[in-house]
């Protein structure tokens, strides 16, 4: 009798984790309900440690994101650039805790330094079990007011190339904005395979030159940004461009590139987002000395 009922203990907490991790390991109890999991269950797993009981209604499961167990604590969801991180959305300086709280919440809890509450109006979105963060239209258009405005192009950008939010629906949130915000609508570009690459396309932008991007460009292959035609700009952002391998590749693409008139430089991340103006200052040098010609 003893082994049956263990038995049947860990076929619950099996199908528990599974279910759990659906949620992002932090869920409600009345999601858990809708499961078929009743209150004599949830109460088990909770004496066997299985289960983290949040305030009255939530519970956490090991893997849940410390961050959104905290704004859950708070009485709050994670929001603006905290929910894009957990979203896989670039953030190029994240900024602490950001959560948002119902308007009209009682008994809010203070939050500590380097944690920010925004008031909202309580809804769920319905394309997202994980309940513990604003959706991802709504934390754009939080991060939309809050950033610089290289910092938000980025943002998009990179939702947009993730496929998490739809051109017609960026255009409503763009509607809401301030106009400040409103122009960097046409700056958008869902082509961007990285946030660096969005922060130096729109610092190079600035700078006045004609900036493109993922150009495709015969016997090389797909350039980060190519700028006024002739000069390709990579962007090492990653530990990939570390390897012997990729070495020995980038060698091959910058020889090609010369011989076919282009002029090419390299900057690794920590340029883009720490030295920009010495970025653009190497470009500016770049250009001023004029397109070479091809060697065949």
């Amino acid at each position: 009798m003893h082994a049956a009922g263990s038995d049947k203990s860990w076929r619950m907490n099996r199908a528990l984790s599974t279910d759990m991790f659906r949620f992002g390991n932090l869920a409600t109890r009345s999601q858990l309900r809708g499961l078929g999991y009743s209150d004599r269950d949830i109460h088990r797993a909770i004496e066997q440690n299985t289960l983290r009981p949040l305030r009255q209604s939530w519970l956490a499961h090991p893997g849940a994101d410390a961050q959104a167990m905290r704004a859950v604590a708070l009485r709050g969801r994670l929001a603006a650039s905290s929910a894009l991180i957990s979203l896989g959305v670039w953030v190029t300086s994240p900024s602490g805790l950001w959560l948002g709280t119902a308007i009209g919440s009682s008994r809010v809890p203070p939050t500590n330094p380097g944690e920010h509450r925004i008031w909202v109006r309580e809804h769920f979105p319905s394309a997202d079990e994980r309940r513990w963060r604003m959706s991802v239209s709504d934390a754009l258009e939080q991060y939309a007011r809050l950033g610089s405005a290289p910092d938000v192009i980025a943002s998009i950008d990179s939702a947009l190339n993730k496929r998490l939010i739809t051109e017609s629906r960026l255009d409503e949130i763009f509607a809401r904005l301030p106009r400040r915000v409103q122009r960097l609508r046409r700056r958008v570009d869902r082509r961007s395979q990285s946030g660096l690459e969005t922060l130096f396309r729109v610092a190079a932008e600035d700078a006045g030159w004609k900036v493109d991007i993922q150009v495709q460009i015969s016997r090389v292959g797909h350039v980060d940004i190519l700028i006024d035609g002739w000069l390709v700009i990579e962007l090492d952002g990653s530990e990939w461009h570390d390897t012997p391998e990729a070495q020995e590749e980038d060698r091959r693409r910058d020889a090609e590139l010369i011989l076919l008139g282009y002029r090419h430089h390299r900057f690794r991340y920590s340029q883009v987002r720490y030295r920009m103006p010495l970025c653009l200052e190497v470009v500016r040098a770049i250009l001023t000395g004029g397109r070479p010609v091809a060697v065949h």
